[in-house]
């Protein structure tokens, strides 16, 4: 009994890997998972982070230890001499001093802040540049999976020619045995069998390039008995939304810009710090004083630049350039859009005609191959003639199949092209 459960649990899971389906939703999401610059947009956070971080520092006190000695040609001398007063001792040439100087920002205008708001604008625009980047692959996911749903399709009527074939040299066969049928008619048969076979080889071939490119994309296995499911039709919906990543790019390229002005103004505002210093060394402060003494000071400063030479006008010009230029980068980004937004409509409208042709086409020359099949059996008509038939009547069947894939693949990439879900 322990057996008999074993082997019915492998023979459903042979059956399930068997019969293992892939979606094109499925094989997006994978795209997306699996591409490198998904792990860099980890890394931009990181390095914001830590800029963020030096950006706080400088609100922090800060220390510099400096450590001198020296040894100059002269130093300070007095040459009055009073009677009976003893003039100061004559300074050492060689001199000493360690100190720490302190100082701590008081104010600085909002330059902090803003240098803060600016270094978040940057990591979103970073962000989406490498969102933009990573959309295209949706794109090149598209391209592989509706190829390979064409060759899937391919393969099927392929095999059902080799079906019918089979049947018909099996007929053939027992009517050359029995002299109704010319050897030749067998003959033609088993070398369109051949040719047959022949194009199964080349289909397979690319099917299973595809499948390889597949799997670099998506990182997991994509084998040939693995089915490729039709996403559902979806209609064109043609409004003026457009919600590609490049667009939330553009805006945020912008609003760095705005930061960027910002940083400028509050960059002329004065600054105001608190400092102080102390130190030992020969002499300390008292210039007269020829021994080693501690010293130290503090107080209060005020830096403003006044007059720059309209650099910051200058500047400020240039980020207005910048912006114009982003500005007409978006007009161009929409318009291509638009363009290839209206290319997909008229590629619809021509493939939705060509179905409703190719469904006729397709009635007409089974029709034709069936009388031909029957006409055969009879001896009325060469393998040539039904061989010519049956081959427009599979052609007719593939052009239906690979143009309803087509409009399906026009579907998708109208909504990628637009950027909608």
């Amino acid at each position: 009994m322990r057996r008999l459960l074993l082997f019915l649990v492998f023979i459903l899971v042979i059956s399930r890997s068997n019969g293992q389906e892939l979606s094109l939703d499925s094989c997006q999401s994978l795209a997306r998972k699996n591409h490198p610059l998904l792990k860099q947009a980890g890394i931009i956070d990181q390095i914001s982070e830590l800029r963020q971080q030096n950006i706080e520092v400088l609100n922090l006190p800060q220390f510099d230890l400096t450590a001198r000695g020296s040894w100059q040609s002269d130093v300070t001398k007095f040459s009055l001499k009073l009677p009976g007063v003893a003039g100061p001792i004559p300074l050492a040439k060689d001199q000493y001093k360690a100190y720490v100087d302190i100082k701590q920002r008081i104010y600085d205008g909002g330059v902090a802040k803003k240098s803060k708001e600016l270094e978040e604008a940057d990591r979103l625009v970073n962000r989406q540049q490498n969102e933009t980047e990573l959309y295209k692959i949706k794109e090149t996911v598209n391209a592989l999976y509706f190829n390979a749903l064409v060759i899937q399709e391919n393969l099927r009527i392929v095999n059902l020619k080799k079906e019918t074939l089979a049947e018909q040299i099996k007929t053939v066969s027992s009517g050359v045995e029995n002299g109704v049928s010319l050897p030749n008619n067998l003959d033609q048969l088993k070398a369109e069998k051949l040719l047959t076979d022949q194009q199964e080889v080349e289909l397979r071939s690319i099917y299973q390039t595809t499948c390889a490119l597949l799997e670099i994309v998506t990182g997991t296995s994509v084998s040939e008995k693995i089915t490729f499911v039709k996403p559902a039709l979806r209609n064109i919906v043609i409004n003026s939304d457009i919600g590609r990543p490049e667009i939330l790019l553009f805006t945020l390229q912008q609003s760095k810009l705005e930061k960027s002005a910002e940083m400028l103004k509050n960059a002329r505002n004065p600054f105001i710090y608190a400092f102080g210093q102390g130190g030992y060394g020969r002499p300390g402060f008292n210039m007269l004083d020829n021994n080693f003494a501690d010293f130290y000071m503090f107080g209060a400063s005020l830096s403003w630049n006044i007059w720059d030479w309209h650099k910051s006008r200058r500047e400020r010009s240039t980020i207005k350039l910048q912006q114009d230029i982003i500005n007409i980068n978006q007009d161009n980004f929409t318009r291509s859009i638009k363009m290839s937004l209206k290319q997909e409509e008229n590629n619809a409208l021509k493939i939705k005609s060509l179905i409703t042709t190719d469904e006729q086409l397709v009635v007409i020359k089974d029709q034709i191959t069936k009388r031909s099949e029957s006409s055969l059996k009879n001896g009325i008509i060469t393998s040539a003639d039904y061989i010519r038939d049956l081959n427009a009547a599979l052609q007719a069947k593939v052009n239906l199949e690979t143009h309803k894939v087509q409009l399906l693949q026009t579907a998708v990439n109208y909504q990628t092209i637009k950027g909608n879900k």
